[in-house]
């Protein structure tokens, strides 16, 4: 089992990152990459349709409000690992807050080049969240 984990800072309030981060098939409005997410299971499950028309089915499988975490797994898609389960959380911080995410998974090929993989797609996607928080 491999573990990547990507932190972030940002000035924006935490509870301003949490509405945009806890909104779990809201993802495709600050994630790059995504044609769009369709919402299913009352919004506990979203497919994230990518570029090339394929897709990823997610699961939100815990989350807490009052500590701003959210955890999922990958039901099926075209990945490079299995048994995948990330947790992302926000965490109030003096002048802003910051944004852990951490994931497990078993990789399919080279363990340094999947988890490479893992860990360009959280730095993207955090950058597109600043983005879209304004804070580029």
């Amino acid at each position: 089992m491999s573990e990547v984990t990507v932190d972030a800072e940002f000035k924006t309030p935490a509870a301003k990152v949490w509405m945009a981060v806890g909104d779990f098939c809201g993802i495709g409005r600050w994630l790059p990459g995504i044609q769009r997410v369709e919402a299913q299971h009352d919004g506990k499950r979203r497919r994230v349709v990518l570029p090339d028309g394929q897709a990823v089915v997610e699961d939100e499988i815990s989350r807490d409000e009052s500590a701003m975490s959210l955890s999922y797994r990958v039901v099926e898609g075209p990945m490079p690992f299995t048994d995948y389960v990330s947790t992302i959380s926000v965490q109030p911080a003096p002048n802003g807050c910051s944004v852990r995410w951490a994931g497990r998974f078993t990789p399919i090929g080279p363990e340094e080049k999947v988890a490479r993989l893992v860990q360009g797609i959280y730095g993207s996607a955090l950058k597109g969240l600043r983005g879209y928080l304004g804070e580029s």
